[in-house]
């Protein structure tokens, strides 16, 4: 009776012997062939294990190309009309911050620094001057860092409505809003808009942007064209547009279907001391469901000049192959997997905005007034605490401009990171800018017969698409997983000639053919079954395994007969021949 080990190790031995004679796997029947001296085994086991390595190499680089560069940007084979597109929206900024008459930033600002602590005006002149600080010269704000930590209470109590008072009145801003060659009312086209910057106006922003509860507010006055939204980058337009919803999209090209705005200011409000020798206007284009921030780009408008942009849309669009795939690996986000806490729409600059924003929180226990927030849960920094959140602006750009400063501002209290991935299906705005001088005086001399306004600096500013289709840009799948498994089978098939049914076949004497011959198998070769009931049975099946080893010493033995078979006749026919 053989020992458990030694059956063991039989059975693996006829497996194996088995497996090579009926293996389609080139270079192993050489192997486990009885028939091959050592050398040629041992030679066929080098070649066999070169080939197996060549091969595992390759699919690794294969394996490798599939995971870390799956997306190609391609170009579409279709063009996209432009009233596909929104207009872009519009943000424009004053330089000239406050009405002169209400707010000297000037002459404060020299009292605060030569006296800080004799500094004591009235209440209203204080509440200005310190909500001022909020968006003037940083450089200014360092200076008197020191100074202003005497001033650890809050000495401006609404920075917001503070700054709404004393800066300059949209009615003396706007002069006339042109929109597809028909003159509009200013006050129902821009809204009021609070950035960094102070207090801006926004053409066709997309309403509802902000979750329920979150500030700031966005003022928005008579503005039928932002309740409801209609238009997202992912998802474009609606099938049914309702006439008085936004944003606005252009029905063509050219200057007659686009927008240009008049714009002025008055000699008498400047003050260079804020914003520095520059008098004019800051203009942001960018998509409709992004909120503006102003100092990451902006065209300048200089005075008594005129800026025309011709727009033209990148819009990138991604397969639905790429749904399958983890963002980390297409380097993207849809809009339904990446949701923001102050957001509905998500973007990269309302992501990267949204972090600046839990930032700063974190890191000095307060905002900046023009940060989203949840409203009553947060506070807004005051004129001490601004140092602080201009530090942690300045943090957070070095670690999402640098992939080595990612982790620079994980403290013990902010230790997740922004992971703002771009999206994958974004719309952008390249303008293309000509400038030239605006002689307005002149015309409105030879228009009026006169020129009143020596006092006042006008400019201009115009924008309209350039072409009327435009070429878009599509995320496809560049490496898929049927290029991934042909690859791989064509390599397998080149080094080794495995195929498919090759597999089945290694995973059928790796599991079911074992279990066959262990389960169903005596020491004697016989099956087991019906024994305990021999004397009842009148008639019993027995069925015969033939393995594999006796298999060949059956050959074996024919073959050895057919020799001695021969050389008996071979001797016979001698025999015959001498006598």
């Amino acid at each position: 009776m053989e020992s458990k080990l030694t059956y063991l190790f039989r059975t693996l031995k006829l497996l194996t012997l088995e497996f090579g004679a009926m293996t389609s796997i080139h270079g192993v029947g050489y192997i486990t062939s009885s028939q091959r001296t050592l050398f040629e085994k041992l030679l066929w086991v080098l070649v066999f294990g070169l080939s197996l390595t060549g091969c595992s190499w390759l699919i690794r680089d294969a394996y490798r190309r599939w995971d870390q560069n799956p997306v190609i940007i391609s170009f579409d084979e279709k063009t996209k009309p432009i009233w596909s597109f929104p207009y872009p929206a519009v943000t424009i900024c004053p330089e000239t911050k406050f009405q002169m008459a209400i707010m000297n930033y000037t002459e404060e600002f020299l009292k605060f620094e030569r006296d800080p602590s004799g500094y004591k005006p009235d209440l209203e002149c204080r509440e200005s001057f310190f909500s001022a600080l909020h968006i003037c010269n940083q450089n200014q704000l360092i200076k008197i860092a020191n100074l202003l930590r005497q001033y650890n209470g809050s000495v401006e109590t609404n920075c917001q409505q503070t700054l709404q008072n004393i800066s300059l009145p949209k009615e003396s801003i706007f002069e006339s809003v042109t929109l597809q060659n028909v003159q509009v009312n200013y006050s129902e086209y821009f809204k009021e808009m609070l950035t960094e910057d102070g207090i801006c106006y926004t053409f066709n922003f997309a309403g509802d942007l902000f979750r329920e509860g979150v500030f700031p507010e966005v003022a928005t006055p008579n503005d039928a064209l932002s309740k409801d939204m209609i238009w997202s980058p992912e998802k474009g337009y609606r099938e049914i547009t309702p006439p008085a919803g936004g944003p606005l999209r252009a029905p063509g090209t050219g200057l007659n279907n686009g927008l240009s705005v008049d714009l002025q200011l008055e000699v008498s409000n400047f003050d260079y001391l804020c914003k520095g020798p520059i008098q004019g206007f800051k203009v942001q284009v960018n998509t409709p469901t992004e909120y503006p921030v102003m100092s990451k780009r902006f065209i300048r408008v200089p005075l008594d000049e005129e800026v025309v942009a011709l727009i033209k849309p990148q819009f990138v669009g991604t397969s639905w192959k790429l749904h399958d795939y983890e963002p980390a690996r297409r380097n993207c986000y849809f809009e339904h997997e990446r949701p923001l806490r102050y957001f509905r729409i998500y973007s990269q600059d309302n992501c990267e905005l949204e972090c600046l924003s839990n930032y700063t929180l974190s890191l000095c226990g307060c905002v900046k007034f023009s940060m989203p927030r949840i409203g009553a849960k947060t506070r807004v920094c005051n004129a001490s605490s601004l140092p602080c959140a201009v530090n942690a602006e300045k943090t957070i750009s070095t670690a999402l401009n640098a992939s080595e400063g990612r982790t620079a501002f994980s403290d013990t209290v902010f230790q997740t990171r922004c992971n703002c991935l771009p999206g994958c299906t974004v719309l952008k705005y390249d303008a293309i800018l000509t400038q030239g001088r605006l002689l307005w005086r002149p015309y409105q001399l030879a228009a009026e017969g006169s020129n009143s306004s020596k006092n006042i600096h006008k400019v201009r500013f115009s924008l309209y698409f350039k072409d009327s289709q435009y070429i878009s840009i599509t995320r496809n799948e560049m490496y898929g997983l049927t290029d991934f498994v042909a690859n791989c089978g064509g390599l397998l098939g080149l080094f080794m000639g495995v195929s498919l049914l090759s597999l089945v076949e290694l995973i059928y004497f790796c599991t079911l053919r074992p279990y066959v011959l262990c389960h169903y198998r005596d020491e004697k070769g016989q099956i087991k079954g019906f024994q305990r009931n021999r004397k009842r049975v009148t008639r019993q099946k027995v069925i015969m395994v033939e393995t594999l080893d006796a298999g060949i010493r059956r050959r074996r033995i024919v073959a050895v007969r057919h020799q001695i078979g021969f050389r008996r006749r071979l001797r016979k026919i001698k025999k015959q021949s001498k006598v």
